[in-house]
């Protein structure tokens, strides 16, 4: 959270006042390069505070001190400090997925760190979030020379490396900062507002989110963005279903359907699959909605969406046999679950096995009820409370019923 304070506090000045780039940049930039501490550098040229008031700005280095520097950093040819858009065909070649083109990007830029914050975005979009940290590093004691452009990319990944370790509220953070960037210098970015409509998606704002995803299509559409058009599109039919508008949903899924028969690149038919489970239970057809929830597990990996959508599917249609079968068959089965679907299932095998138990009220407390509140995922956050609740006036412990409700609407 201090990093994000940080941030927030550099971009709202940045946003009233951007200071012009001084060779400190480049002697920084170079340094963190070549990783180098700053005593390291200054050995026998200046000393350590001085050097760190040259690399911040606070301190006007002569031109003897600094070739000095340049010297022992190797800096041949002193890079321009005018930054360019630079970033333009890098964000085409994000909105097109064209991972493989950007992983092999080499830019001729001024400074080494935007080369790595290329090198985040791909981590990122790749899911090697161990190479993303790296990056991160380093990149954050270069923001205060980045651009506004260079910001509003920068968290606009870091909101979407957090949403991946669920942290929900530095996520948002972090997407709002690259939104207030991006008004500010008039730049359109899809894949911000999608990224903004899921998390509000999560959060079970379907009003916020339908409105961020057709922003977003529209404008993906003119990049020809393949991927994140139909992610546009299965959101929408998402949101569509959840909120009651059966026949925009059924008319947006007959035409993905037509679109992922044809060619799927991306493996999305799973999702596809999936959104339409979700619009069967809508309408009431359990059994067409079985039938989509495990296509989707026939695709192309195990769809931890799906799995909840089966567990919640037998459950609410009292379909208990089946229940027990499944969870018993993904026991068995040993999948590598993430925190959220690992707890998604716990509290479903507590419902079946352990109903207003002990366990299974600890379990709510402890893990299931803090973990949702920190991912900002409302829906699970609805589940898991009001299961609490029921347990509660089981119990006849109607204080706590009445504070945990009060507490969930407070959340809202």
């Amino acid at each position: 959270m201090k990093q994000y304070e940080y941030a927030k506090n550099l971009t709202y000045s940045r946003l009233s006042f951007s200071p012009p780039l001084h060779p400190g940049a480049i002697i920084r930039d170079k340094r963190l390069h070549l990783n180098l501490t700053l005593s390291e550098l200054a050995e026998h040229i200046c000393n350590t505070s001085t050097l760190s008031k040259i690399e911040t700005g606070n301190h006007k280095a002569t031109p003897l001190l600094l070739s000095k520097l340049y010297e022992k950093l190797n800096i041949i040819e002193v890079p321009s400090l005018q930054l360019t858009n630079w970033l333009d065909p890098i964000r085409i070649k994000v909105y097109q997925h064209d991972l493989i083109a950007l992983h092999q990007q080499n830019l001729n830029t001024s400074f080494h760190y935007q080369a790595r914050l290329i090198k985040f975005a791909s981590s990122v979009l790749n899911k090697d979030y161990v190479q993303a940290q790296k990056q991160i590093l380093i990149l954050q004691k270069m923001m205060t020379y980045m651009s506004l452009e260079e910001l509003q990319f920068y968290y606009l990944f870091l909101g979407r490396y957090y949403m991946a370790f669920n942290e929900g509220l530095l996520a948002k953070n972090y997407y709002h900062l690259s939104y207030e960037i991006a008004n500010t210098i008039t730049l359109s970015d899809p894949l911000l507002l999608l990224s903004l409509a899921e998390y509000y998606s999560l959060s079970n704002d379907s009003f916020k989110a339908g409105h961020l995803a057709v922003e977003a299509l529209s404008k993906f559409n003119k990049y020809y963005s393949l991927k994140y058009t139909i992610d546009c599109e299965l959101l929408l039919c998402y949101e569509y279903t959840k909120t009651g508008l059966l026949p925009k949903a059924n008319s947006l899924l007959e035409r993905l359907c037509t679109k992922l028969n044809h060619s799927d690149p991306y493996h999305q038919r799973a999702t596809l699959f999936n959104r339409y489970g979700d619009y069967y239970v809508a309408i009431e057809d359990y059994i067409s909605a079985e039938k989509m929830y495990l296509q989707a597990l026939l695709e192309h990996h195990v769809p931890s969406e799906t799995i909840l959508s089966l567990m919640k599917l037998y459950y609410h249609s009292s379909q208990t046999p089946k229940l027990k079968r499944f969870l018993t068959q993904l026991q068995q089965k040993e999948v590598d679950f993430n925190r959220q679907i690992y707890l998604k299932c716990q509290f479903y095998y507590y419902l079946i096995h352990h109903p207003n138990s002990d366990v299974l009220r600890i379990f709510l407390i402890k893990e299931a009820i803090p973990f949702a509140k920190k991912q900002h995922d409302r829906l699970g956050l609805e589940l898991f409370s009001k299961s609490l609740f029921q347990i509660c006036q089981a119990r006849h412990k109607y204080k706590e019923a009445i504070h945990i409700l009060s507490e969930l609407y407070e959340t809202s």
